[in-house]
């Protein structure tokens, strides 16, 4: 059963493949968030797609019916995996992205079919981008990484990035690391840490992804409209702890048990933080996560609650502004 389904895209330069999955390995969906920065409002015609029916649950991953702006139409959008060819023009080399929900079966056969169709696409070297929650607070979205090639492990130690020494369960992008190893392919995980308190979409970790991946890439990755909306994103949630200040000492006291727990030493909480990778889940602390990291529950119902209303109140506005 061909498990690729497509053509590799021609007149691509030695292109890079970006990976990145939706769903347990992709926190915060700044993994998802990054790459469909890079695909652009509208994406590019996708060269290949995975065969759905391969690797879906459809009663996990359900398929969406849609109804055409007529009316007069339905269609049914099956979930996907798809490649979509991103050229750079000012630079040597292009992007090859593989973007989707993570797959839920197959991945022994999946992973290598995927890498013998970057590499008929001229790919010469991959970074898999994904995102954990960690014991940090939004300020902050530490990078981190992991690399089967000892001499790639060597220059992205000069880079200033760290390597994480994690054992546990692990996403499709691991698989896809092993593939790639196997497949002859230089290849690189980026992992970046999400806060457990916040995990709606979230720019501030895909914007570390995504300076990451410039760092060790060298192409020319534009990311200023990506900044904005981070910065927005920061924002709306300081607003929203002011809002809730009960909540925010709450949280400041949590972080600071969590501290002390762990004995840090000088380097402090956030830059330790940097050096652990936590088992990702998109809705909670992992479960072998510290005493002291707080589940964020209450924090997170009222924060998200907070921009909710922003943005209702905002929607309820007439035209031209609030009246006066």
């Amino acid at each position: 059963m061909q498990l690729v389904l497509g053509e590799p895209p021609g007149g691509l330069r030695r292109p890079v493949l970006l990976a990145g999955f939706g769903g347990w390995g992709d926190a915060g969906s700044a993994a998802s968030i990054a790459l469909r920065h890079l695909l652009g409002e509208p994406a590019p015609p996708a060269s290949a797609m995975i065969d759905p029916s391969a690797c879906y649950d459809f009663t996990v991953a359900r398929p969406l019916s849609t109804r055409s702006a007529d009316g007069r139409r339905w269609s049914l959008e099956y979930p996907k995996v798809a490649f979509y060819p991103v050229p750079l023009p000012g630079a040597e080399r292009d992007l090859l992205i593989l973007i989707g929900p993570e797959p839920h079966f197959r991945w022994p056969e999946l992973a290598p079919a995927i890498i013998n169709y970057a590499r008929a696409a001229g790919v010469e070297s991959m970074l898999t981008l994904g995102a954990y929650v960690g014991p940090v607070t939004h300020h902050i979205a530490p990078v981190v990484r992991r690399t089967l090639d000892p001499a790639l492990g060597k220059r992205l130690r000069a880079l200033e990035l760290q390597d994480t020494d994690y054992e546990g369960p692990t996403a499709f992008v691991t698989a896809l690391l092993h593939a790639a190893a196997a497949g002859g392919l230089s290849a690189v995980s980026l992992w970046v840490a999400t806060p457990p308190y916040l995990q709606a979409g979230n720019p501030v970790a895909a914007l570390a992804l995504l300076e990451a991946t410039h760092k060790v890439t060298r192409l020319p990755v534009d990311m200023e409209r990506l900044r904005e909306v981070a910065d927005t994103f920061l924002h709306d949630v300081e607003a929203a702890l002011q809002e809730h200040p009960e909540l925010a000492e709450q949280l400041k006291e949590m972080l600071e048990e969590e501290q002390d727990d762990e004995d840090l030493e000088d380097d402090g909480f956030e830059a330790t933080a940097r050096a652990h990778w936590r088992a990702p889940d998109p809705d909670r602390p992992p479960p072998d996560a510290p005493p002291g990291l707080p589940s964020g529950k209450a924090l997170v119902e009222a924060v998200e609650k907070y921009l909710r209303q922003r943005r209702d109140d905002e929607d309820d506005l007439p035209p031209g502004g609030p009246a006066v």
